[in-house]
């Protein structure tokens, strides 16, 4: 994970940029066994369910490769099916605290459709008085906002691209009564010249948030230039970092309140306050019940047939040994609170910190040498550049396997 170290302070910005681990938080999908079934998905569920205090539970949405020649009402169908199979299994205490309409569903399914899945799940599973619901949109869609809101969605999630107006579609949303609007950024192209003044008419239209580029999808040239100015931009409007890659209006209070440890970026990428039980319903969706991870078939016919059977359709899936869990702690305080406090993972995990990350630890001295982060006694602190790179401190902590 070292990286050259040029003298221009940009230079090695931006070459840190485009060297950041994609997977650092999660194992990704294609590190699942498929020796893990249906029953380590139960038993992993059961488990939880025992919790003298369950978590809540995050739903997430999605088509996969569902292919535009399936009927939308066949597809609804099938996301009911596995809703309430998965509703059978989870003890009747367990609340749905958030719903994620992931990028693509709104598309997939005609606003009617999307209010019938919404309002299914309360029938099936108990809720939060008011639960979350953000949809994620396409920069480039034909569907109204206003649409969204009206079948129930709480919050809107505009995903940039460069052909499409994107703050068009952000500003049609203001007066559509959303609790927030978002504005994830892509990783720009060198050939996106319209990038940097998107950002500022997004910027000028004031959401409450703003998500900056995740580097699980680069471009064929990436401009790591106009991805650095895009968070300088972020903070010279005020914007303050919260977890992940979200940044928040300045004027807002943080929804999350001081780390302490427990805050948990999802399998979504959203931060919040309590870790939640991520449940993924759809083609090839991914779930985390505590520390074990599946994923469920990514067919839609063999997936039907699991599901008429009456499984969920676990594909593949794995749990995370004590080391491994040990390490997605550490990665998520860096991630969720840009810090990290020694002292408080050995009074957690009752584990010498130095020990256990004796052989990982190294990997931090290229970055503090860099100032982009310091130790403050026993704490961890990423200064505001270390922030940017919060997937590569928090990698120095991960095994190798964890962050291909």
């Amino acid at each position: 994970m070292s990286f050259h170290v040029d003298a221009s302070e940009d230079t090695a910005l931006q070459a840190a940029l485009l060297r950041q681990p994609r997977h650092v938080l999660f194992p990704p999908a294609g590190h699942f066994s498929a020796g893990f079934g249906e029953s380590g998905w139960r038993t992993a569920v059961q488990a939880s369910n025992e919790h003298l205090i369950p978590r809540g539970l995050t739903l997430g949405f999605q088509t996969g490769r569902m292919g535009t020649d399936v009927p939308a009402e066949r597809y609804l169908d099938t996301l009911l099916a596995a809703l309430r199979l998965q509703a059978d299994a989870l003890a009747e205490d367990r609340e749905v605290v958030a719903m994620v309409l992931q990028l693509g569903l709104a598309e997939a399914l005609p606003p009617v459709l999307l209010g019938q899945l919404l309002d299914a799940v309360p029938q099936y599973l108990r809720t939060v008085a008011r639960p979350q619901v953000e949809a994620r949109l396409d920069a480039g869609s034909g569907l109204s906002p206003a649409q969204l809101r009206a079948v129930g969605c709480t919050r809107l999630n505009v995903i940039d691209r460069a052909d499409a107006p994107g703050p068009a579609v952000l500003a049609q949303a203001r007066d559509a009564g959303f609790t927030a609007r978002y504005y994830q950024l892509r990783v720009p192209a060198a050939e996106d010249a319209g990038f940097i003044g998107r950002l500022q008419t997004v910027l000028a239209d004031a959401p409450e948030r703003v998500l900056l580029p995740a580097p699980c999808a680069l471009p064929e040239h990436p401009s790591s230039e106009r991805w650095l100015q895009a968070w300088r931009l972020l903070r010279e409007a005020g914007y303050v970092g919260i977890g992940g890659d979200h940044y928040q209006r300045g004027d807002l209070p943080d929804p999350n309140g001081p780390g302490d440890g427990q805050r948990h970026c999802d399998l979504a990428g959203v931060p919040r306050r309590d870790r939640s039980d991520f449940i993924g319903i759809g083609l090839a969706a991914c779930s985390q019940i505590g520390e074990v991870f599946c994923r469920t078939e990514d067919d839609l016919e063999r997936w039907q047939a699991r599901l008429r059977a009456g499984h969920v359709g676990v594909a593949a899936g794995l749990i995370l040994s004590e080391e491994e869990r040990l390490a997605a702690e550490v990665a998520q305080s860096i991630a969720c609170d840009h810090a990290l406090d020694a002292a408080a993972f050995e009074w957690r995990n009752d584990v010498p910190f130095d020990e256990c990350f004796a052989e990982t630890l190294p990997a931090l001295a290229p970055l503090l040498a860099r100032g982009w982060a310091r130790w403050d006694g026993r704490v961890l602190r990423l200064a505001e550049e270390g922030r940017l790179l919060w997937r590569m401190m928090a990698a120095c902590f991960r095994p190798a396997a964890a962050i291909a």
